[in-house]
C-alpha cells in the first residue's frame, strides 16, 4: 500500500475532528433542543387551556349569564385550528356546543394531522386523545363545563414543526460552513507543517548523497519544526566542517610527508646510482628523516586522540606552579645549549586537573617558546589565580607572529613560519593538541603577539571543580 502524503494525512484528520465535532454537537442540539422544546409545548398547552376556560367564563358572562351558542361556535371553531377540541355542558350536565357535533369530520382530521405531526418528530411516540374538564362558575355559582380534547400528552402544530425543521436547517447549514471552513484550515495548517518538512526532506537526501552546503530555512512558526530545522542545519554544518578537515588533513599529510620520503627518494637512489657513497653522513641524513616521519605519525596520532569528542581525562587536585617547575626543569639542558633564559613566576595555584595533559600543554608551549626565541633571549611562565579559575602564560622575546597568522596558529598543520624550514618549522601540531587539551578541560586559550617583540599564550581553567564534557 502507497504510503500517503503529510499534507494528506492531516488534512483528512482535521475533516475526520471536525466531522465528528459537528456530529457530537448536532447529537446533544437536537437532544437539549428536543427536550427544551417538548417543556416548551407543555408549559404552552396548560397556559393556552387556562386561556381557553377564561374565554368562555367570558362568553358566558357577557351574554347576562346565558350560553351564546354563536360565541360558543366562533369561539370552538377557532379553537379547532389550534388543535383543541371544545365542548360546554350547563349546569344540569346538557349539552351547550360540541364541536365534534358540529363538524366531527374536521375534528377527526386534525386528530390525526397532530398524530402525523408528533410520529414525524419523534417516531414511535406514544399518544392520543386527551379531554381535561374545567368547571365555570359565575356568582359564586356553577354556570357548566368546559371539556377541552386535543392529542395528549402534548402535541406540536404545523407551525412547531416548521420552525424546528427550519432551526435544524440553520444547523446544518451552520456545519457545512464550519466543515469548509475546517477543510481549509486543515489544509493551510497541513501545508505549513508539512512545507519545512519537505524541505528537511530534500535537505537530507542532500546531505546523504554528500552535498553539506545546504541550508533550511527557519521561517516556521512552529517550535518544533524549527528545533528541527535547526537540528539539521547544525548536522549539515557539522559534516561539512568534518569533510573539510578530512580533505584538510588528507592535503596537509600529503604535504608533511612529500618532503622526507622526496628525501628519502632522492638520498637512497644517489647511492644506488653510485653518485654518493653510503657512508655513515648520508645514512645519518636519511635517518634524520625517517625520524621525522616516526615523529610526524607520533603526532597524528596524538591528535586523533584529541580530537576524539569525549577526551578521557584523569582529574586530580595539584599545584599548577610545581607541575610549570617540572616542564622547566625538563628544557634545562635545551635552554642551556641554545643560550636562553628562563623565568618561572607566581605562587601556589591549586585546581582540578590532568596533571599529565596540562604537563603537555606546557611542553608544547615552552617548546614552541624555545624554538622561536634566538640565543640570548627570553621566555618565562607565569602562574596565577583568579576568580575560581586557575590561569598561566608563556611568554617569549622572540621572533614573534604576523597579525594575518594569529586567527590561524591553532589550525592543525598551519605555521606561521612561511619557509617552512625544519629547524623551526615543526609539524605545525603541537598548538593543536594543547587548544583541544584546554577546551576539554572546560577552558580557554589565547595569544598576543607583536613581530619582533615576542608572543604570550595564556590558558585559563576552572579551578574549583572537575569539568566533564
Amino acid at each position: 500500500m502507497k504510503p500517503m502524503s503529510l499534507r494528506i494525512k492531516l488534512t483528512f484528520a482535521f475533516l475526520a475532528i471536525a466531522l465528528f465535532s459537528f456530529a457530537l454537537v448536532g447529537v446533544f442540539a437536537n437532544f437539549i433542543l428536543g427536550d427544551q422544546f417538548e417543556s416548551y409545548a407543555v408549559d404552552r398547552l396548560g397556559r393556552t387551556l387556562e386561556g381557553v376556560v377564561r374565554q368562555i367564563a367570558q362568553i358566558y358572562a357577557r351574554a347576562g349569564n346565558a350560553w351564546d351558542t354563536m360565541d360558543l361556535e366562533d369561539a370552538g371553531m377557532d379553537l379547532l385550528g389550534e388543535g383543541l377540541i371544545l365542548r360546554v355542558e350547563d349546569a344540569g350536565g346538557a349539552v351547550v356546543w360540541d364541536a365534534r357535533e358540529h363538524n366531527n369530520g374536521m375534528c377527526m382530521r386534525m386528530l390525526e394531522n397532530m398524530a402525523r405531526n408528533m410520529q414525524s418528530y419523534r417516531s414511535g411516540f406514544e399518544g392520543g386523545y386527551v379531554e381535561t374538564r374545567h368547571p365555570v362558575e359565575a356568582g359564586g355559582k356553577s354556570a357548566g363545563t368546559v371539556y377541552i380534547g386535543y392529542y395528549g400528552p402534548y402535541f406540536y402544530s404545523d407551525a412547531d414543526l416548521q420552525f424546528l425543521s427550519g432551526l435544524n436547517r440553520l444547523l446544518l447549514i451552520a456545519a457545512g460552513i464550519s466543515l469548509l471552513a475546517c477543510v481549509l484550515l486543515g489544509a493551510y495548517l497541513a501545508k505549513l507543517l508539512a512545507h519545512p518538512i519537505a524541505d528537511t526532506i530534500r535537505a537530507t537526501g542532500r546531505i546523504a548523497a554528500g552535498d553539506y552546503a545546504g541550508r533550511i530555512p527557519q521561517n516556521s512558526g512552529t517550535k518544533e519544526i524549527v528545533a528541527l530545522t535547526g537540528s539539521i542545519n547544525s548536522l549539515a554544518e557539522s559534516l561539512e566542517e568534518q569533510a573539510r578537515l578530512r580533505k584538510r588533513l588528507t592535503a596537509d599529510v600529503a604535504h608533511e610527508l612529500r618532503t622526507p620520503l622526496a628525501t628519502l627518494q632522492s638520498h637512497v637512489e644517489a647511492m644506488i646510482d653510485g653518485v654518493w657513497e653510503a657512508d655513515a653522513e648520508r645514512l645519518g641524513s636519511c635517518r634524520e628523516e625517517i625520524l621525522r616521519l616516526s615523529k610526524l605519525v607520533d603526532e597524528l596520532g596524538a591528535l586523533s586522540r584529541y580530537d576524539a569528542e569525549h577526551l578521557a581525562l584523569d582529574f586530580e587536585r595539584f599545584d599548577l606552579a610545581a607541575l610549570a617547575r617540572r616542564v622547566v626543569t625538563g628544557f634545562e639542558a635545551a635552554l642551556r645549549q641554545k643560550g636562553v633564559a628562563c623565568e618561572l613566576e607566581g605562587g601556589d595555584v591549586y585546581l582540578f586537573a590532568d596533571r599529565d595533559k596540562l604537563g603537555q600543554v606546557l611542553v608544547n608551549l615552552v617548546s614552541n617558546a624555545l624554538k622561536f626565541t634566538p640565543e640570548g633571549g627570553r621566555i618565562g611562565i607565569t602562574v596565577f589565580g583568579t576568580h575560581g579559575e586557575a590561569a598561566f602564560t608563556v611568554w617569549d622575546t622572540g621572533a614573534g607572529i604576523p597579525e594575518k597568522d594569529l586567527p590561524y596558529i591553532f589550525e592543525r598543520f598551519y605555521r606561521a613560519d612561511a619557509s617552512r624550514c625544519r629547524e623551526t618549522g615543526g609539524s605545525g601540531i603541537g598548538l593543536t593538541i594543547a587548544e583541544a587539551i584546554v577546551k576539554a578541560h572546560g577552558g580557554r586559550i589565547g595569544v598576543k603577539s607583536a613581530v619582533g617583540r615576542g608572543s604570550e599564550f595564556t590558558v585559563t581553567l576552572p579551578a574549583d571543580r572537575p569539568v566533564s564534557e
